[in-house]
């Protein structure tokens, strides 16, 4: 699910849409949703090449300081990569659809298919790579010896394959009941579901949407509090006890090591506590839904309002997906250092270690 739930899916582009034309919606007159859709035609286009930039270079700077002993490289780059997957599936599309009018992947069908695989998968997957990077590093500081020498790069690189493939697998069957459909109340296809589908209307309504509450919601959500609290426990000791080290003579390269461990602790604490905000509104959105629906909003004001909310949630979520590049520049000084390098373009790529 990237950064849209199912039901707000269906309700914005395919109940709303399809079965009505815009004069019987009076609701979108209210100034509360036509903000909404001046958020999207504004935001959008930011979002999306801050989000394009920004993962494109920590994919450049993680193959300049990938070592063998390290797996943050591996995380960091897959994430970049399934961000940048999101970005150009899911938030170029709407954009150019408030712009323009025109959907880029409702131009043939095959196109439509994939493209709604990847973006609802996409953004499943990228959550479960911040789960994987941070309950790793929970268990690392927990237990140190053991997750390390168990942990390795080939051990990582299979799990994250194997999680990629599971996911891709579980969302899968968005390639079979999508379709490119002529909305005639915009004039325009669109990449959804067959009103007349209702076996498929009612898998993903009743069952598929209790998968996606526990995948998306439920467990990503409870395993980074978790692992969260872990993190910012060991990180509180260990900036308590710095001192106490320094004053006992630590030798120079043992308080690097230290710092560096600290540094990196520091940014997925950030990235995941990021992540949690970002993508806060998102589940509370697909949980309303999930429990009530829209039906329940009877006057306009508050379906408008529903609208807005959406829209605002969808962005945010669209943010979690192009601001990972700049929390590790705001927290990572070696980060900070190696992009300075790629900017300036020089010859020394430095000493490969971690960020």
């Amino acid at each position: 699910m990237a950064t849209v739930s199912i039901f707000g899916t269906l309700n914005n582009f395919t109940t709303a849409v399809t079965s009505e034309s815009t004069s019987q919606r009076p609701w979108r007159s209210f100034t509360i949703f036509i903000v909404g859709q001046y958020l999207w035609l504004c935001c959008i286009p930011i979002i999306f090449f801050m989000g394009i930039f920004g993962n494109v270079m920590t994919i450049v700077i993680m193959r300049r300081v990938k070592s063998d002993d390290s797996t943050v490289d591996i995380y960091f780059t897959a994430l970049a990569g399934m961000d940048i997957v999101v970005l150009c599936t899911s938030a170029l599309d709407k954009w150019a659809l408030y712009q323009f009018g025109f959907g880029v992947f409702a131009t043939h069908v095959v196109v439509c298919k994939i493209r709604t695989w990847l973006y609802t998968g996409g953004g499943t997957v990228s959550c479960w790579y911040v789960v994987c990077m941070t309950v790793h590093r929970a268990m690392s500081v927990v237990w140190p010896h053991r997750v390390n020498s168990l942990c390795t790069r080939r051990t990582v690189l299979l799990v994250l394959s194997g999680l990629t493939t599971f996911l891709a697998a579980l969302y899968a069957h968005y390639m079979i009941g999508y379709q490119r459909v002529y909305l005639p109340g915009f004039d325009i296809y669109w990449c959804t579901v067959m009103r007349d589908n209702l076996d498929y209307l009612y898998f993903l309504e009743t069952f598929f949407a209790y998968i996606e509450l526990v995948v998306y919601c439920l467990l990503p959500f409870a395993s980074l509090l978790v692992s969260n609290s872990v993190l910012v426990w060991k990180l509180t000791v260990s900036m308590k006890a710095a001192g106490k080290h320094l004053t006992q003579g630590d030798s120079d390269a043992a308080q690097a090591q230290k710092k560096a461990a600290n540094s990196v602790t520091l940014t997925l604490v950030v990235v995941s506590a990021a992540f949690i905000v970002l993508t806060l509104p998102v589940s509370v959105d697909f949980i309303l839904n999930f429990f009530g629906g829209p039906g329940n909003r009877v006057t306009g004001y508050e379906r408008a309002a529903a609208a807005f909310f959406r829209d605002v949630s969808s962005l945010l979520g669209y943010v979690n997906h192009a601001v990972n590049f700049y929390l590790y520049c705001l927290t990572g000084r070696r980060f900070r250092e190696e992009f300075l390098k790629v900017l300036c373009c020089g010859r020394d790529r430095g000493r490969r270690g971690t960020p």
